[in-house]
């Protein structure tokens, strides 16, 4: 019976090797790799999250956030964190798992800065860095108590490393073969992806920007008004007008008057909060979303300080130019939870101050 069986099996195994090419004797007789079916699983939910991201208009930090999440449910670790690792401006980190919520990640992010060669080591060589016992290692400056073994993954966007995925175990990690196979071809494919969904993005927001002034453009306040249809949170939608920008373009040019705008419209960005928004709603027309706006005495700080540093003189060449600009808010929720109304509200409260101003 058992020389039956064999025979049989034989004789399959040859019946199957003449319907198959070479190429698919492989697949048919050797199934694949279980790495091979992780990445290929982890590659269907990167592209999930990259067609997500971009219909629902996710911001940069909010798309990397996304992406980073996936990593810890593949890699297995007692808790992680991605550190951002901006050439200028401070190290933060962007997201942590939950048993880090009660940790100083600010203290910590600042001490890395300063003192992470392990996190050095990670950005300069641009490859994962694993420490299987961190209080043997000189590197590791961290004051950490539960952190044993570490993993640091360098995340590339394009030229730029954006920063570094920690993976930390709370006891001595042997890190084997498939999961640094794993690391690295997870590494590869985020970023891969990232790559193209914020090139991608990047062409979206050029749709939605001003090319002038690099504000967002009127669409961009159409799409944002429609996908905030009423408002809870206390803000300020303000309407700005340029008094005169006509007799400017009359006067000096049309070149000219270009760089007038910019140069007010800088102005008006740098009096701003980085959440505040700014939107050209015409040609010497803009609109203004600031956040945490929680009484009139905070709305009129900032509009005379706009109206205030507007009015300093702007030097072209060898002319000298004057301008100023005349301001309607309308605070939400308090007038009205509707932005449509708000900004119908503001534009006739502009208008009312413009009309005051030329008498």
């Amino acid at each position: 019976m058992l020389i039956f069986i064999l025979y049989r099996g034989i004789k399959t195994v040859k019946y199957i090797k003449r319907l198959v090419s070479n190429k698919e004797r492989f697949s048919v007789l050797i199934p694949p790799s279980p790495n091979k079916i992780v990445i290929n699983r982890f590659k269907s939910i990167l592209y999930e999250t990259a067609i997500y991201c971009l219909e629902n208009e996710k911001e940069k930090n909010e798309i990397l956030r996304i992406f980073l999440e996936h990593i810890p449910n593949f890699l297995r670790s007692d808790s992680w964190s991605f550190l951002l690792t901006p050439n200028k401006g401070p190290w933060t980190f962007l997201t942590w798992s939950k048993n880090l919520d009660f940790v100083p990640l600010e203290e910590i992010a600042f001490e890395l800065e300063n003192e992470g060669e392990n996190i050095r080591t990670v950005l300069e060589s641009n490859k994962s860095f694993f420490i299987k016992n961190v209080k043997e290692n000189v590197m590791w400056k961290q004051k950490n108590p539960f952190t044993v073994s570490w993993l640091g993954i360098p995340i590339k966007i394009g030229d730029e490393i954006v920063g570094v995925l920690n993976m930390d175990w709370f006891k001595t990690k042997r890190f084997t073969k498939m999961e640094k196979e794993l690391a690295k071809a997870f590494k590869n494919e985020i970023e891969k992806v990232l790559t193209k969904v914020f090139g991608l993005n990047e062409l979206f927001l050029n749709y939605h920007l001003d090319p002038l002034t690099e504000t967002y453009n009127r669409k961009a306040l159409e799409d944002y008004i429609l996908n905030h249809p009423t408002v809870n949170e206390n803000i300020a939608l303000v309407f700005i007008d340029i008094n005169d920008f006509k007799t400017i373009n009359d006067t000096f040019g049309h070149m000219i008057g270009d760089q007038v705008l910019k140069i007010i419209v800088e102005r008006i960005k740098n009096s701003l909060k980085t959440e505040d928004l700014i939107f050209r709603y015409g040609g010497d027309e803009f609109v203004l979303i600031l956040k945490n706006i929680n009484n009139r005495e905070d709305a009129e700080k900032i509009t005379n300080k706009l109206q205030l540093i507007v009015s300093d003189t702007i030097l072209i060449e060898d002319y000298t130019i004057t301008s100023s600009i005349s301001i309607g808010y309308c605070l939400l929720p308090q007038e009205t939870n509707d932005f449509k109304k708000a900004l119908a509200i503001a534009d006739k409260k502009m208008y009312i101050q413009k009309k005051f101003s030329n008498r």
